[in-house]
């Protein structure tokens, strides 16, 4: 049974859009599954047809005749030069946040030089690729001698070589010094926007919050974040406020059914959910509800295995993994994982080091556990945890710890970047590859707590909301965390 035989038709089409250079996300948008479940397939194609990257993915569906190449007509595309975000004014009757001031350059992440490439469409199974292009045609006079003795030809050709290199260096030093000409910029060189541009204000929370749960949800073509529960300037709340990202506006809707602070959200399946948390009279409770955006509906699910507030959570693979907390009387070390699919609980390898804050970002399916506290105070600490060697060894690895330590920071995932906001470091980013930190700007500057941060894309990450020296705040920022930059080919003038 041949390779391309064994891939469903549901693979075929992700594969036929990895080829176009669809990213996961735009490839779970398009066919209406969970960026989860793109991976999964994915998985499952690398392993049918024997490749390890998404190059050789679309060099294969080439080959098998999945896709039509197109010939490049010699012109290369350059990205757009990202545009000055607008600044937005603060509404009426919105807290007021302080001046965003002027910051040093943050990092930038540039793709690597890219040549001409031939555009890539999608074509109907099964007929075969033609590519037009007369075969290399070798003379047999040039080929290599079966002997070892040297071919008079092949000699004649060196010396003619000899002598056009020793004329092209004659002609070079013989030719008059011309003018100075005034340095240019190197090929590489690119016009970034400045630092402050880096940052846009958005429209603020309809009111302070802070220790609220944020995640994102896109259907119907567009994309929103949601902020669910929290404290707010009336107490511990239930509210479901959802902002559209192409409108710049927040809107309420189906209040949660158990009002609780101190959790975090994670999306499988579309579907929002959102464990524990500290309930208005100060307990913490071990209720699980799941919040459905498209049909603005909540259900109850089963209960977590014990009370659990102030965690760290994550998605990886369409499970969900809540790291340590706060039980009601203690710090908690223990990793319980959620399966949607049987709608249970199971506990994992227990972290070293019990905490609570602590914030998990999940990046190229790893978990990444920073900062926190525990009965000795703040924490510096950094490790990741490995869902893929869980039963096969300790699946976790101590990295790099923060450069100070902290706790109830915000963090999110952007590329192979993990982002962490809050505290009085501002914000910082970590590199797995390089297991090294390097601080970012923040647009405000003070100190906050209990903020959220949430991607917005593949190249942007939202903050919001937070309690500072003046009490709890509702900016909202987002921060262009990578800039894509696609240079000209080496052989375009």
């Amino acid at each position: 049974m041949s390779d391309e035989s064994q891939i469903s038709e549901r693979e075929r089409e992700i594969l036929q859009l990895v080829a176009t250079g669809a990213t996961n996300q735009q490839i779970a948008q398009q066919l209406n599954i969970s960026v989860n479940t793109v991976k999964v397939h994915l998985r499952n194609i690398f392993g049918k047809i024997g490749v390890v990257s998404r190059t050789e993915a679309t060099l294969y569906a080439v080959r098998s005749g999945l896709v039509t190449v197109e010939r490049a007509s010699g012109t290369t595309a350059v990205a757009d030069e990202p545009e000055e975000p607008p600044v937005v004014e603060q509404p009426a009757g919105a807290t007021a946040g302080p001046v965003m001031p002027e910051e040093p350059a943050g990092p930038v992440v540039m793709a690597e030089p890219a040549a001409a490439l031939p555009a890539v469409t999608p074509a109907p199974r099964p007929e075969p690729l033609i590519i037009d292009t007369p075969p290399l045609v070798v003379p047999a006079s040039a080929a290599p001698p079966a002997s070892g003795r040297l071919n008079p030809l092949m000699i004649g050709l060196a010396v003619v070589a000899l002598l056009a290199v020793g004329g092209l260096l004659a002609t070079l030093l013989l030719r008059p010094a011309a003018a100075p000409v005034a340095p240019t910029a190197a090929p590489g060189a690119i016009d970034l926007p400045p630092a402050g541009q880096r940052w846009r204000e958005l429209a603020p929370l309809p009111e302070g919050r802070a220790d609220f749960a944020l995640a994102a949800a896109s259907f119907d073509g567009a994309s929103y974040l949601y902020a669910i529960g929290g404290e707010d300037p009336d107490g511990v709340s239930a509210a479901v406020l959802r902002y559209d990202i192409a409108a710049d506006s927040w809107a309420r809707y189906t209040a949660k059914p158990t009002a609780v602070a101190d959790v975090q959200a994670a999306v499988i399946g579309g579907k929002i959910y959102v464990p524990g948390g500290r309930t208005a009279d100060g307990a913490v409770t071990d209720r699980f509800e799941a919040y459905n955006p498209q049909s603005d509906t909540w259900a109850e699910l089963a209960r977590l295995p014990a009370p659990r507030s102030r965690y760290a959570l994550a998605a990886v693979e369409g499970k969900l993994y809540l790291f340590g907390g706060w039980d009601g009387s203690d710090y908690a070390g223990q990793v319980w994982q959620y399966t949607p699919d049987s709608d249970s609980w199971a506990t994992l390898t227990a972290m070293a080091v019990p905490r609570a804050d602590a914030t998990a970002v999940a990046v190229n399916g790893q978990i990444f556990l920073i900062g926190g506290e525990n009965a000795d105070g703040r924490l510096a600490r950094n490790e990741r945890y490995n869902p893929a060697e869980e039963g096969q060894g300790n699946p976790w690895t101590v990295r790099a710890p923060l450069p100070e330590p902290h706790s109830r920071l915000a963090g999110a995932g952007v590329f192979d970047q993990a982002f962490v906001f809050g505290g009085p470091a501002g914000a910082r980013s970590y590199d797995g590859s390089r297991d090294a930190w390097q601080p970012v700007a923040l647009p405000v500057a003070l100190e906050l707590e209990g903020l959220r941060a949430h991607a917005l894309d593949n190249n942007r990450v939202a903050i919001a909301g937070g309690r500072g020296p003046d009490g709890l705040a509702s900016g909202v920022y987002a921060y262009q965390a990578l800039f894509i930059v696609v240079l000209p080919s080496a052989a375009q003038p």
